[in-house]
C-alpha cells in the first residue's frame, strides 16, 4: 500500500504505526520520486522558477530556472536536497534569501504546522534534531510554538551574478497523486526584478 500511495519514509513509517506493525527502514530514500508527467509540468514552467517540495521542504523536482536562480553550492556539496537545511546552515552572506529574520521564521512555522501530523515519527524528529544541531537559528525558532500554512509570499533574493536584489512572488499549488507535496512557483514581483531574472536566464543560455 505504501508503494501504491507513493509515500515517503516518514509517511510510510506513520502508516506502519497505524497498522501496529513494526517499521524497519530499508534502502529507500527519504523522499518520493516524481514521475515524468509531473516533471514535464515543472519543466514547462521554465523561465519561471518552480520546484516541488514535500512538507519537510525536501526538493523533489526543479525546473532549469529554479536551478539557475536558487541552486546554491552548499546543496550540491552536501548532497542534502532540502531548502531549510541549506538556508539555515550556509553563511548569512551566502543565503539566497535577503531578509532571513523575516522569512525563515515563517518557513519554520510552516514546517511545524505539518510536523504535528507526524509527531513522534523518528525520521521527522531526527531531521529536526540534526538541523537544530547544525543551525542554531533553526534551533531557536523550532523551540517556538508558531505554526503557519503554506501561502503566497513576496520574497527578496540575492544572486551572485545579479546586479541588484530580486523580488519574487511565490505561490504554492497542491499536486494530485503526491501526498503532502506542493509545487512552488515564482514570478518577478516588479519590473526591475523581471529584468534581473531575464538577464540571468540570458546568461544561462549564452
Amino acid at each position: 500500500m505504501a508503494h501504491t500511495l507513493r509515500l515517503d519514509a516518514p509517511e510510510r513509517e506513520h502508516l506502519y504505526h497505524l497498522a501496529e506493525v513494526a517499521y524497519t527502514p530499508g534502502r529507500q530514500t527519504d523522499t518520493i520520486e516524481v514521475g515524468p508527467e509531473i516533471q514535464g509540468i515543472i519543466d514547462a514552467l521554465d523561465r519561471h522558477p518552480a520546484a516541488i517540495y514535500n512538507t519537510r521542504y525536501d526538493v523533489l523536482a526543479t525546473d532549469p530556472a529554479y536551478r539557475n536562480l536558487f541552486g546554491v553550492p552548499e546543496m550540491a556539496r552536501t548532497g542534502i536536497r532540502n531548502v531549510l537545511w541549506t538556508l539555515f546552515t550556509v553563511a548569512e552572506e551566502a543565503c539566497p534569501i535577503v531578509h532571513r529574520t523575516q522569512e525563515l521564521p515563517i518557513m519554520v512555522a510552516t514546517l511545524r504546522g505539518a510536523h504535528g501530523r507526524h509527531t513522534g515519527e523518528p525520521a521527522r524528529e531526527s531531521f529536526a534534531e540534526r538541523l537544530s544541531a547544525a543551525g542554531p537559528y533553526f534551533a531557536e525558532l523550532w523551540r517556538g510554538e508558531n505554526v503557519a500554512p503554506p501561502g503566497p509570499r513576496v520574497k527578496t533574493f540575492r544572486h551572485w551574478a545579479a546586479t541588484d536584489e530580486i523580488r519574487m512572488t511565490s505561490v504554492s499549488l497542491s499536486v494530485n497523486g503526491l501526498p503532502e507535496c506542493r509545487i512552488v512557483a515564482c514570478t518577478p514581483a516588479d519590473e526591475k526584478s523581471s529584468e534581473q531574472v531575464a538577464a540571468l536566464l540570458r546568461r544561462r543560455e549564452a
